[in-house]
């Protein structure tokens, strides 16, 4: 978007507006965060997901990209974030999710790429958390960017790998029987493993005679179904 400004009756030089993608499969919620960044400055295109985001960045080449992670069936934002990153490096990326790191994602990712930003949808109650991230993220300047996930106090920080599977499966209904089948582990062993997972979550084994339901309730509480966040988070603008 070009923008012509005049000082004291003389043309100026055209100013051009950045450029952002926004990237998120809650109508809502796309919507309200593309008009909060249009009221920067931005010009904003948006995207319900990753085939349609493909194809606006490819067409408008945007300076910078705010992408949900979790964007349905299909590709993830961090499988996005890898196809942005090879044809356009200097684009500044925003993660934006209800996940505490990026284990938690159903695509394993051990290592963000430099100078991203992670920011969680709760902390959208203050847009001025996602502006700064957004701004850090387009200068290039890593130390300055947000990163929720690299917090020592996030949730479920001290979880293992082994732990977080465990409780994946579990939430999506998984039997103590498809796990150890999932995994290729004994039933013991998998049982054992659920044992130590609710544990780590504040589960206590005798939760009512069933610390399974209350380890799948407080997982989802952190994680969140679809669109909790999202939900909450329009209900509440």
């Amino acid at each position: 978007m070009v923008v012509n400004q005049r000082i004291q009756g003389l043309r100026c030089v055209q100013v051009q507006s950045r450029v952002v993608l926004v990237v998120e499969d809650n109508d809502l919620l796309r919507g309200l965060i593309a008009n909060a960044i249009v009221s920067k400055g931005f010009v904003v295109h948006s995207a319900a997901d990753a085939s349609e985001a493909k194809r606006l960045f490819r067409a408008h080449d945007p300076d910078g990209v705010v992408l949900d992670v979790d964007l349905g069936p299909g590709p993830t934002g961090f499988d996005l974030a890898k196809i942005i990153s090879s044809e356009a490096p200097g684009t500044g990326i925003v993660f934006l999710t209800q996940l505490p790191d990026s284990r938690f994602a159903s695509t394993s990712v051990h290592h963000l790429p430099a100078g991203v930003a992670y920011i969680r949808k709760s902390a959208l109650s203050d847009m001025e958390v996602l502006f700064d991230a957004l701004d850090a993220a387009l200068r290039g300047e890593g130390r300055d960017t947000i990163r929720h996930d690299l917090e020592s106090d996030r949730p479920f920080a001290r979880l293992t790998p082994k732990q977080i599977e465990v409780l994946r499966l579990m939430a999506q209904g998984k039997s103590n029987a498809q796990i150890a089948e999932i995994r290729g582990s004994s039933l013991k062993a998998t049982e054992d493993a659920i044992r130590r997972a609710c544990v780590a979550i504040g589960v206590s084994n005798d939760v009512q005679g069933n610390s399974r339901t209350a380890a799948v309730a407080r997982y989802l509480t952190v994680v969140g179904t679809a669109n909790t966040a999202e939900t909450n988070l329009v209900e509440s603008d």
